[in-house]
């Protein structure tokens, strides 16, 4: 799969409503749209620093040293998988998604949900193909600051920035019921 497909919502399966299911399990699906806000607001905290290297107000290295700083990416080295962030609950969280959570949902899921867990595997893989990218961009800027690093750290932010928000909106919406329902704790 390549970052194109995992944008093209038409390939993505959906899961099928859980019979059964109520809005407490949905409730508790929408906890995951909060914990995903938090790696959002890490992306738009990098954006704006990267206008403000655009503009000329800051220079590209402050850039690298701002994204290579960020938990996300840390935690992505160290856990594997896209998300993570500050603190240990969200470290446990995300880990636990692919390690626990995704093996529980497939487990126990109707074939529907069974393949939107197999895509949402697949499209964390792709993420971190990116991160990694975005990681090699991010130290190439630290050796060789200039427009032509930072054309290329921008344009696979943008990616990762497209690809991310796709990939949460999808994860939240079609593990709303499932999350709640098999008692996933968030």
């Amino acid at each position: 799969m390549k970052v194109f497909d995992l944008l093209d919502d038409k390939t993505r399966p959906k899961a099928p409503p859980i019979p059964g299911a109520t809005l407490a399990h949905r409730m508790t699906g929408k906890k995951l749209a909060m914990i995903h806000e938090m790696h959002v607001v890490a992306l738009d905290e990098t954006r704006a620093i990267m206008e403000l290297v655009e503009a000329g107000e800051i220079a590209a290295g402050e850039l690298a040293e701002h994204i290579g700083s960020l938990e996300l990416l840390k935690n992505y080295r160290a856990f594997g998988n896209l998300c993570g962030r500050e603190c240990q609950f969200l470290d446990f969280h995300h880990r636990a998604e692919d390690e626990e959570f995704f093996p529980i949902l497939h487990a126990n899921g109707d074939e529907g949900l069974k393949r939107v867990v197999e895509r949402l595997a697949d499209e964390h893989r792709i993420i971190g193909q990116i991160l990694d990218e975005l990681s090699a961009n991010v130290a190439l800027i630290l050796t060789q600051p200039g427009p032509d690093t930072f054309s290329m750290a921008k344009t696979t932010f943008d990616v990762l920035d497209k690809t991310i928000r796709s990939h949460f909106s999808y994860e939240q919406t079609e593990l709303e019921e499932a999350l709640g329902f098999y008692r996933i704790p968030l």
